[in-house]
């Protein structure tokens, strides 16, 4: 209630029954996240190696030394980040009830950067360790270098992010909407896509069943109560892949889980691990990882603020007005933590707070969610629910994730534009294609050049695609031109950026597939759109006026608020995150006038 005139205000920080419902929900949903990080991060480091280690022995040293990475290193290096991300959010809420006089504000939810983890791993650590095979390296000189390398790159990301931060709402008007949700949609559509469901089906006798049960549980609209959909499907999953005691992975001599064997074995990583800090090694790797993936870092970064963005204005529709620079900034610094204490993992503001804040979840739920995270971290025994749970019992809990991010962006971009969102959605395609080639053959060169800065290249696409449907060919114009500049630095279409141009005409596929002919055919793009701009700006009944839609008359603030809006009135993700339908969020006692001031001071 509000206080009386006249009457101190204090702070009080109730406990509740939503603390506890929705902590294991926050909980659930990052270490789904983790678990199959983890399952990949085994699978990218190991797959390079494996065939030339022919003892069972070394096969068994390579995993020691993996474990000691993932469970020493990365996973403990996280409990830096999410105690910082944790509290600091914490101290924020504590702030806007002092302010605002209010004791029912939520604390923004928190956590590891599902997309962003997804795109490193398999985008840059993966590809790091194949470089590493490639080039001779002993696996374990090779898994170390896979691993600096992830974490630079995080380092560099994080940095970016840091910095687009302080432009605030702005970003939004860095490129289209569709643009910038594509990006993310891409690797939804792949990694956190296609990869999934092909997890499942590795062993269909057992995936198939927390399949169905995940798209029934996420998407169907039946009651789950008292169980979140992803307790339930990790719960089935489980029961499936214990009671078909053949364990897991499928087809592999040495079972991870599934067997009280590998349950066994799996209690050897209980120790203490305490983060360290990045080694100096690393950081004279700093010039090399960004040539080599920046342009992954770029995009991931700023579609990583934007997905920031968009779930602090989420909150603003519930009464709770946390300052979108200052989220944007602690987002950025987060990561970098991460990625000093030898984490390639970055971290974001989660979806969901107006469903968390509806639920009576308010303060406490993610003290419970980063203690509960921090236990299992700097103990290994995230290990041991790996043996427990297997990866066709996370697999559709991460596929929601996928297909909730492409939901979003599809619904954020008008039906007129679609096209040009869709073909944002080509290069990462092209991408995953060419991340399972069959090793020692190279795939078509023309299909490598699609791939090869799948994530920028798609933005560019859209961005494009956008300007010209909206018949604003001056824009389109520019972005093609953007798009030369970076073929002809080797930031997109070129396996590694050449800022000396000595192989700026040699392609891998010949001419056709250099830095070259690609600047030559977006520059060419580029003077089409203006000639169609010239013939627009002198009137002519062929080219007609631009299109205006009600996002182009909107400021940065109005443009954020609608997508924000967008995703708290998600029914997909309010039946996804809690076992009952909402029934809206929860009453707050501030005005629409307090609401306004607050926003006038992010």
């Amino acid at each position: 209630m509000t206080p009386k005139a006249g009457k101190a205000f204090a702070v009080e920080i109730p406990f509740t029954r939503g603390d506890i419902d929705c902590g294991l929900t926050l909980f659930c949903q990052i270490s789904g996240t983790v678990l199959g990080v983890i399952t990949a991060l085994e699978t990218v480091l190991s797959s390079p190696f494996k065939d030339s280690l022919t003892e069972p022995e070394q096969l068994s040293k390579m995993k020691d030394l993996i474990n000691s990475i993932v469970y020493g290193k990365i996973i403990s290096g996280m409990c830096v980040t999410m105690t910082f991300g944790t509290f600091y959010y914490g101290y924020m809420a504590i702030r806007l009830m002092r302010k605002y006089k209010r004791n029912d504000v939520c604390c923004l939810p928190y956590g590891v950067n599902t997309p962003a983890a997804f795109a490193f791993v398999f985008n840059i650590v993966a590809k790091a360790a194949q470089t590493a095979a490639a080039k001779g390296m002993t696996y374990e000189e090779g898994i170390t270098y896979a691993w600096r390398v992830g974490c630079v790159a995080n380092l560099v990301a994080g940095t970016i992010a840091t910095l687009v931060g302080f432009a605030g709402p702005h970003i939004v008007k860095v490129a289209p909407k569709a643009a910038l949700l594509i990006a993310l949609a891409g690797i939804g559509f792949t990694w956190l896509g296609i990869g999934q469901v092909i997890v499942c089906y590795k062993a269909g006798h057992v995936g198939l069943l927390p399949l169905g049960i995940a798209i029934a549980g996420f998407f169907s609209g039946i009651k789950k109560s008292p169980v979140p959909t992803s307790v339930g499907v990790m719960l089935v999953g489980a029961a499936a892949g214990w009671g078909s005691g053949m364990g897991w992975p499928e087809g592999e001599a040495i079972k991870v889980g599934g067997t009280w064997e590998a349950v066994t074995r799996s209690t050897r990583t209980f120790s203490f691990y305490a983060p360290h800090f990045l080694d100096a090694a690393s950081f004279a790797a700093i010039p090399e990882v960004m040539a080599e993936n920046m342009s992954i870092i770029l995009p991931v970064s700023l579609t990583g603020a934007v997905n920031t963005l968009v779930s602090v204005y989420a909150s603003h529709e519930t009464g709770d007005v946390f300052p979108i620079r200052e989220s944007l900034v602690v987002d950025g610094l987060t990561t970098v933590a991460a990625a000093l204490f030898g984490s390639p993992l970055g971290t974001c503001v989660y979806i969901g707070h107006p469903q968390f804040k509806a639920q009576g979840a308010r303060f406490y739920y993610t003290i419970y969610s980063w203690a509960t995270f921090c236990l299992l971290a700097v103990t290994g025994l995230f290990a041991t629910v790996n043996a427990f749970v297997p990866p066709y019992a996370i697999a559709p809990i991460i596929l929601f994730v996928g297909l909730a991010i492409n939901k979003e962006a599809f619904g954020c971009t008008p039906e007129h534009q679609v096209p040009a969102a869709v073909l944002g959605l080509f290069p990462p395609v092209a991408d995953w294609v060419v991340s399972k080639w069959p090793h020692g053959q190279k795939p078509p060169p023309e299909l490598a050049a699609i791939a090869h800065g799948a994530l920028l290249v798609g933005l560019l696409w859209t961005s494009i695609g956008v300007q010209v449907i909206q018949r604003r060919f001056k824009h389109a114009a520019i972005w093609a031109a953007i798009a030369a500049v970076m073929s002809a630095l080797g930031l997109i279409h070129q396996a590694k950026a050449d800022l000396t141009f000595k192989t700026f005409t040699k392609g891998v596929g010949g001419f056709g597939t250099s830095a070259c002919a690609f600047a030559v055919g977006y520059m060419s793009q580029a003077l089409a759109f203006g000639l169609l701009a010239l013939i627009q700006a002198n009137g002519s009944s062929r080219v007609p006026p631009p299109r205006v839609d009600h996002d182009d008359a909107a400021d940065a603030e109005e443009l954020g608020h609608s997508m924000g809006r967008v995703r708290s009135d998600s029914t997909t993700i309010k039946s996804a995150i809690f076992p009952a339908e909402c029934e809206g969020s929860s009453s707050t006692e501030s005005s629409e006038e307090e609401n306004d001031d607050a926003r006038d001071d992010c």
